[in-house]
């Protein structure tokens, strides 16, 4: 059993289709929703956590995807957008538990979201928006 938290963005057009019903019924999966903000024909964000099989739970957002949801990974209450990323390590010395650091092979920034306490110190020290806080995302 595998338990994944997403950020789902749904458009407007797709905001009263039943997608995640479908989606529970479809793979088999738990989903608790965490926080949502939906109204009828307008953009909705959701907030969930996603628990089952594996390969069900994978399943189920590939589902998503293909119905066109939008779909973020956080790492606890952070999300690192690497292509953002320029790896210039102001956000590492702003990371008091190092969960945030310079890998020594690759001399690249590196995240280790085991060590994260979802202290959001880092976001205001990226200079480039690669990483948000998972409520500034929600908002």
């Amino acid at each position: 059993m595998v338990k994944k938290s997403a950020i789902l963005n749904f458009a407007g057009d797709l905001v009263e289709k039943p997608i995640l019903s479908d989606m529970i019924r479809r793979h088999d999966v738990a989903v608790n929703i965490l926080q949502a903000s939906i109204t009828p024909e307008e953009d909705g964000t959701m907030f969930i956590q996603v628990e089952g099989e594996n390969a069900k739970v994978d399943g189920a957002f590939d589902y998503l995807k293909s119905a066109g949801v939008r779909i973020v990974f956080p790492a606890k209450n952070l999300i690192w957008d690497d292509a953002k990323c320029t790896h210039c390590g102001a956000c590492v010395a702003q990371c008091l538990p190092k969960a945030l650091f310079v890998d020594e092979r690759t001399r690249e920034v590196a995240y280790d979201p085991e060590k994260c306490i979802a202290c959001e110190l880092c976001i205001p020290a990226c200079p480039f928006g690669a990483l948000q806080s998972v409520t500034e995302h929600l908002g």
